[in-house]
C-alpha cells in the first residue's frame, strides 16, 4: 500500500529551472564555459555539487567546488527572489489533499537546502512536509537513489511504500533504483526531459488525483 508522497521541488513546487539556467548561464559564461540547453539539460535533476565538480575537471577551473557553489546559491538566491511568484498551479491543491488522506509527505530535492528553505518560506508551504531532504545529506545524488531511501527512512515507510513525483530523467532514475513508484510532470521548462521511465506521465499537477495514486498501487513495480 502507498503511505508516502515524495515531491522534488524544481520543477515540480516550482518552476524555478528556467531561473537556475539564467543564474547557471551568467556563471558560465563569466568562467568562458560553452553552455546550449541542450547540454545543460544534462545537469537537470543532478546535485550541484557533482556538476560543479564535473565542469571543473573538464575545463580545469581554478575556483574550489565550494566557491562556486557559494557564487551559484547567490545569483539562484536573488533570482528566485525576483522572479519566484507562485508554486506550480495544482500543487498546493495536492498538497492539501494528500494531508488531508493521512498521506506522509516529504520533499527531496537536488537543490540546497538554503535554496529549499526560501522556496518553502516564499510559498508558506513548510508544514505539508514531514520530511525536507536535500542532496547536500547523501553521499551520492541524483539519478543515483540514495537521496529516496534516505527521505523513506526519515518517513518510516518502506520504499515501495512511496510515490515520486519528478520533472527530470535524472530524478525518475533515482526513484526508480529505490524501489519506488513513480510520476513524470512533463514541465514544459524543463528542457524537454526523458520521463519515459516513470510509471506514469501528467502533463499538470491536476492530474494527479488519489484515484490516480490508487491506480498506481496496482501497477506491477
Amino acid at each position: 500500500m502507498l503511505r508516502a508522497v515524495i515531491f522534488d521541488m524544481d520543477g515540480v513546487i516550482i518552476d524555478s529551472e528556467p531561473i537556475h539556467y539564467n543564474a547557471n548561464k551568467r556563471i558560465f559564461e563569466e568562467l568562458g564555459i560553452p553552455i546550449n540547453k541542450s547540454l545543460y539539460s544534462n545537469y537537470i535533476g543532478v546535485s550541484n555539487q557533482e556538476m560543479w565538480q564535473d565542469l571543473k575537471n573538464e575545463y580545469d577551473l581554478q575556483q574550489s567546488v565550494e566557491e562556486l557553489l557559494e557564487k551559484q546559491n547567490l545569483e539562484n538566491l536573488q533570482l528566485l527572489k525576483e522572479c519566484a511568484k507562485e508554486p506550480i498551479e495544482g500543487v498546493i491543491e495536492l498538497l492539501q489533499t494528500l494531508k488531508e488522506s493521512n498521506y506522509k509527505i516529504a520533499l527531496a530535492s537536488s537543490s540546497p537546502m538554503r535554496l529549499i528553505k526560501e522556496v518553502l518560506c516564499m510559498f508558506s508551504i513548510e508544514t505539508y512536509f514531514e520530511v525536507v531532504v536535500s542532496s547536500e545529506y547523501v553521499a551520492r545524488g541524483k539519478p543515483k537513489p540514495d537521496i529516496f531511501i534516505y527521505t523513506a527512512g526519515l518517513l518510516k515507510v518502506k520504499p515501495n511504500e512511496c510515490i515520486v513525483i519528478e520533472d527530470s530523467k535524472n530524478g525518475v532514475k533515482a526513484a526508480k533504483a529505490a524501489g519506488m513508484k513513480c510520476i513524470g510532470f512533463k514541465n514544459p521548462n524543463s528542457l524537454n526531459q526523458d520521463l519515459s521511465k516513470a510509471d506514469l506521465v501528467v502533463d499538470n499537477m491536476k492530474e494527479i488525483t488519489l484515484e490516480l495514486i490508487e491506480k498506481l498501487e496496482k501497477v506491477e513495480a
